[in-house]
């Protein structure tokens, strides 16, 4: 009997294993199949670098956006029954220190839902030393009292003002651009050098209905976003490492942060250009911070202030001021190098000056024909 039962587990093992080995290469073949479809059917990304990208981030995009809908969200009173806030103790500190009865306002204490302690406070102490204790603490309690005037009360609110100002010019920093979003999925795609073979593969793994919805929607967001920015960037330099970095540090300050890091300067520049082309524009709290404390608001941030404008508007906008900035750079740095290649001692600068007034030149003009005469009278 035993060895019946034996011999029908061991059958029962052996189909188990059989058929798990079937559905193995059953969905390896499908996996292939899939893999092969896709592959063919993107390819074109290989050729389009830009439309890759796009393609790359949608695809974080998407999966955030599918994660966010299947959480439930929590009611609008929820509160957390083992939070710090339900349990009392939102500030909870133990220390114990061993400063001298001299000094009471430096004890520590346990703050929290326990009473305050002084655990150096009545220990081996006779009754006047208690009373001196006592007389000390009253007296530290009275001078603390009279510190706190109201001059001193405006002056600290002064002060916290003038802290949370000097934070709040870093708020937009490093904030993520608007639309261009996936925390919990950025470990994933960090490192990725293929990006159409890893989104190949990625796709691969779903219901190739979906993944068919899903390519079609890109397609025509890509579509639309090719035909309104064609040359976007095309004043930059993909070669030009200083520059890509220079651009991406800018878009960070203003709130338009890509969702990862690059790993070379040529993701860096298509990066760029993902987050360009996916971003949402600026929320109206964003503008807010962006003109805070501006004296001049420019005409097109005052647009985008007051009206509902589309995103292309506000994609329009930070290109605008984006190229405007780098070209500034651009001068300032071309000038500082012209007035650091010839440094005129400043007599000979005044004499410069006065004869460029007298033949109503510029100072440069009347160098270039001064240098020309003499060159001509040695005939050179």
């Amino acid at each position: 009997m035993n060895e019946n039962r034996k011999e029908c587990v061991e059958e029962s093992h052996a189909w188990e294993k059989e058929r798990a080995e079937k559905e193995r290469i059953r969905l390896e073949k499908q996996f292939s199949e899939r893999h092969a479809l896709l592959k063919n059917k993107l390819k074109w990304l290989n050729q389009e670098p830009r439309a890759a990208f796009f393609f790359f981030f949608s695809l974080g995009i998407n999966f955030q956006k599918s994660r966010s809908d299947s959480i439930v969200p929590k009611a609008e009173n929820y509160a957390d029954p083992f939070s710090e806030e339900a349990l009392g103790t939102k500030s909870f500190r133990l220390a114990i220190d061993k400063t001298s009865v001299q000094h009471p306002e430096e004890r520590a204490t346990i703050g929290g839902i326990t009473p305050d302690f002084d655990f150096n406070s009545h220990q081996d102490k006779s009754e006047s030393d208690a009373q001196e204790i006592l007389e000390v603490q009253e007296s530290s309690e009275k001078n603390s009292l009279m510190k706190i005037t109201p001059n001193t009360q405006e002056n600290l609110k002064e002060d916290i003002n003038e802290i949370i100002k000097k934070l709040n010019v870093y708020r937009l920093n490093n904030k993520p651009a608007n639309g261009v979003f996936f925390p919990h999925f950025v470990q994933d795609f960090i490192g990725v050098e293929d990006i159409p073979d890893y989104i190949v593969k990625v796709l691969s793994r779903f219901d190739i209905k979906k993944v068919f919805i899903f390519i079609k929607e890109t397609n025509e967001a890509w579509v639309r976003v090719q035909e309104d920015f064609q040359q976007a960037f095309s004043w930059m330099d993909i070669k030009n490492e200083q520059q890509c970095v220079w651009v991406w540090n800018t878009m960070k300050d203003k709130g338009v942060t890509p969702p990862i890091n690059p790993l070379n300067n040529f993701q860096r520049w298509h990066f760029i250009c993902a987050t360009f082309d996916l971003w949402q524009g600026w929320t109206n709290e964003q503008l807010d911070e962006l003109t805070r404390g501006h004296k001049k608001i420019s005409p097109q941030r005052l647009e985008l202030k007051s009206s509902l404008c589309s995103p292309g508007k506000h994609k329009a906008v930070l290109m605008d001021e984006l190229e405007k900035a780098w070209a500034l750079k651009l001068f300032r740095k071309k000038k500082k190098e012209r007035q650091a290649d010839l440094k005129l001692p400043n007599k000979i600068k005044k004499k410069l000056t006065k004869l460029s007034e007298i033949y109503e030149l510029s100072e440069l003009d009347m160098m270039v024909s001064l240098i020309e005469s003499e060159y001509v009278r040695n005939e050179l």
